[in-house]
């Protein structure tokens, strides 16, 4: 994948990497708290990482 560098625009890629961080955040903070399953986190981690198409971390 190409990605352009525009000082002003930030890339596609960039934003979905960003947007996958902060949703992998909140599913953590679910986790610790125990609003979560950790089997569900680890689904919905994977999930969320196939929509905006980035590698999941592991968690």
């Amino acid at each position: 994948m190409q990605i352009s560098y525009n000082p002003n625009v930030p890339a596609p890629a960039v934003l979905n990497e960003i947007k996958y961080y902060m949703a992998c955040s909140v599913l953590k903070k679910f986790d610790e708290a125990g609003k979560i399953s950790h089997e569900n986190l680890r689904r919905a981690n994977v999930a969320i990482a196939e929509q905006y198409g980035v590698l999941p971390y592991r968690v």
